[in-house]
């Protein structure tokens, strides 16, 4: 039940950006997507799950760490979607980022 509460509460987020952005307010939808929303529900969730304070730390530093080098993708993607096809700028900014936290994670492994 918890998962499912879990699921519709994502869900409900994804399609509030993406209804947003598609009724004409882009700059509201990356509002809704930029504040860190799902963080928050996922810290409540883990909170009265009865998740230790170390791992809330954990997940904070990490959390900060990561969205950073994420950041990584937008830039990448704005410049190429306006000068190759969505998909291929998609994929290409996808793939650098996720390269770029591969190359991270093995950074902070070692």
């Amino acid at each position: 039940m918890e998962f499912i509460l879990k699921s519709i509460i994502g869900g409900i987020i994804i399609a509030s950006v993406v209804t947003v952005a598609q009724r004409g307010n882009p700059t509201l939808g990356a509002l809704i997507l930029g504040i860190p929303l799902t963080s928050v529900v996922s810290i409540l969730f883990m909170y009265y799950s009865g998740v230790d304070i170390a791992v809330f730390s954990q997940l904070a530093k990490e959390t900060i760490i990561f969205v950073l080098v994420s950041l990584v993708f937008f830039p990448l993607f704005v410049l190429l979607v306006k000068n190759i096809a969505f998909l291929p700028a998609l994929s290409i900014s996808l793939f650098l980022t996720m390269t770029c936290l591969y190359i991270l994670k093995i950074y902070l492994e070692s």
